[in-house]
């Protein structure tokens, strides 16, 4: 462990006795150094340890399972904010070597219940217990302690993730320890004991954090609904649907059933189409009828022979709706999508369409060039756990981000370009919409 050998001298206040000084070494002199090797030889070295970490992972337990396990006499609590469930693997092996259950506890953090009407009956995303202390009781009546931002993971421990922390060592009875010890004591207190037959409820524990936290990071500007809609903009010929009519058109068949079944169906008949797509969209109040319609049946590869449907929009260069004549039975270019939707009701509210086709997605660029990896003595016995991702190998430094392109998404991509205004196209696919 390489450490930044900057020493301060701290004293009480109403004191300046040298006996009661304090040395603060910072433990890095880059954000990727390895904490574990400091943190087993103080282990070896202490008559007694306590800690707490925020997160705890296999890896990261493993990295001090086994000196805690050769003197467990010496562990006075660990306590954990949150874990994987093969975290506690390591709790089970304390346990087995003789470390009394009340001193392995998990902060189970706090939350309230949610609305009636919320999905989750409560918060997932809530506060939790997050400190990182690793405290030591040393021979000669002096202490040392680890405070900073390394979590009990093996990108912490190992030295992947830049983190930040200090080594305060000095007498047992200084402020500083006297602080850390009253912590560690309330953050116990406030921890259930581990029991392992619930291990897995807390790991579920855990799981509902971290989705809510995600959840918490999909705070984009919302200007409107993401709702996709297929806005379908047609000319009538002779009558109107009625409520309960079943209407036939395509659509392009890249776009997949699971896409279009999502979709609502919005169909604004005109008594004559506007010049183009986007007068017509600015014009839809001008519409003689609009309806809300539910998809009720999809085809494709031209698999619908013959459809029971009481009316039909032609092409979509300049859709008309008309009655359909019995049998029906149309005739779809193969890639093409036959959907069958059902009126029903009046459209309600008027509303924007967007038709912005770009993804939400992104993929990294990487400077291979710029890597780190754990060391050496390590690789293996990261490796033999199986991790997903695997620990044991390089990492790149990430510079930028592009916008994500699957090869199988540009069909899929050039068929919503025709479903745009700009197309010429009447028949459109919108992916955001707003009510005026």
């Amino acid at each position: 462990m390489c450490c930044k050998r900057a020493s301060f001298n701290f004293w009480r206040q109403n004191g300046g006795d040298d006996a009661l000084s304090l040395d603060v070494r910072v433990l890095f002199d880059a954000p990727q150094r390895e904490l574990a090797p400091t943190l087993r030889d103080l282990y070896r070295r202490c008559t007694s340890a306590a800690m707490i970490t925020g997160f705890m992972t296999v890896e990261g337990a493993s990295a001090l399972r086994d000196v805690l396990a050769a003197e467990p006499t010496k562990l006075q609590s660990i306590v954990v904010g949150a874990a994987t469930w093969r975290a506690f693997d390591a709790f089970d092996t304390l346990l087995s070597a003789g470390v009394p259950s009340s001193c392995l506890r998990v902060h189970l953090g706090h939350s309230r219940p949610t609305g009636a009407t919320a999905k989750f009956g409560f918060y997932r995303y809530h506060p939790m217990l997050h400190s990182k202390v690793y405290f030591f009781e040393l021979p000669d009546s002096r202490c040392a302690a680890v405070v900073g931002s390394h979590n009990l993971t093996g990108f912490a421990m190992h030295g992947l993730n830049g983190e930040a922390a200090t080594l305060l060592e000095g007498p047992a009875d200084h402020e500083v320890f006297i602080d850390i010890r009253a912590h560690l004591s309330t953050a116990g207190a406030g921890a259930v004991e581990y029991d392992p037959a619930q291990r897995e409820a807390y790991a579920w524990w855990a799981a509902q954090f971290m989705d809510g936290f995600a959840a918490k990071f999909d705070d984009l500007p919302r200007e409107g609904e993401f709702q996709r809609t297929i806005v379908i903009l047609a000319e009538a010929e002779r009558g109107l649907p009625s409520r309960g009519d079943i209407v036939y058109f395509e659509l392009p068949a890249v776009l997949g059933k699971v896409q279009s079944l999502r979709a609502e169906i919005h169909l604004y008949v005109f008594d004559q189409l506007p010049s183009d797509p986007s007068a017509a969209l600015t014009q839809l109040s001008n519409a003689r009828k609009a309806f809300w319609c539910k998809t009720v049946g999809i085809e494709d590869d031209q698999g619908g022979r013959e459809f029971r449907a009481d009316w039909h929009i032609t092409d979509s260069l300049h859709p008309i709706v008309r009655r359909t004549v019995r049998p029906f039975r149309p005739q779809p270019a193969a890639d093409m999508q036959q959907v069958r939707v059902k009126v029903v009701n009046n459209l309600f509210g008027a509303f924007d369409y967007m038709f912005d086709i770009r993804g939400r997605d992104f993929e990294p660029l990487f400077d291979t060039s710029s890597t780190i990896q754990v060391a050496p003595a390590i690789r293996e016995e990261l490796h033999e756990l199986e991790l997903i991702p695997p620990e044991d190998q390089p990492w790149f430094k990430v510079v930028g981000f592009q916008p994500k392109i699957k090869e199988e998404d540009a069909a899929y991509k050039e068929a919503l370009s025709a479903l745009t205004p700009e197309s010429g196209r009447y028949v459109l696919m919108s992916a955001l919409r707003r009510k005026k």
